[in-house]
């Protein structure tokens, strides 16, 4: 892909983005605007106003990370930067997103020759204990 190349963004569905669709986000450039808006300002950028713009939106920071990395395929170092700086805040609950993180992966090992493998793999580690890197 050339950089001057429009951005792909994916077709797919998923429940966390058709409520990310529901609450009246465009994706992907809302979700980043939403990041931006709850601290993640020091990756802020020259982006259209938005009309109208955001306000509060019923989506938790968990949410907005696993959204920003599914919305565009593949994600650019932007979105996982933003989604990394929101999955580190406070109030982000390992049991959220480990949960939006089981639905992915089944809908992705759908179509898996091996589907019970993947979901085999994600079930060892969820049962290993999450350390804070050092």
């Amino acid at each position: 892909m050339y950089a001057s190349e429009p951005r792909q963004v994916s077709a797919h569905s998923s429940s966390l983005l058709d409520k990310a669709r529901a609450l009246g986000l465009r994706l992907p450039l809302d979700l980043e605007r939403l990041a931006i808006a709850r601290g993640c300002d020091y990756y802020e950028r020259e982006l259209s106003p938005r009309v109208p713009p955001l306000g509060e939106v019923a989506f938790s920071n968990a949410e907005l990370a696993i959204a920003l990395i599914m919305a565009s395929r593949p994600p650019k170092a932007r979105e996982i930067r933003l989604a990394a700086a929101l999955l580190g805040s406070s109030g982000v609950r390992a049991e959220e997103v480990a949960t939006l993180a089981v639905e992915r992966i089944a809908r992705m090992s759908a179509g898996s020759p091996h589907p019970e493998r993947l979901l085999q793999a994600l079930d060892q580690a969820l049962d290993h204990e999450v350390r804070p890197h050092p």
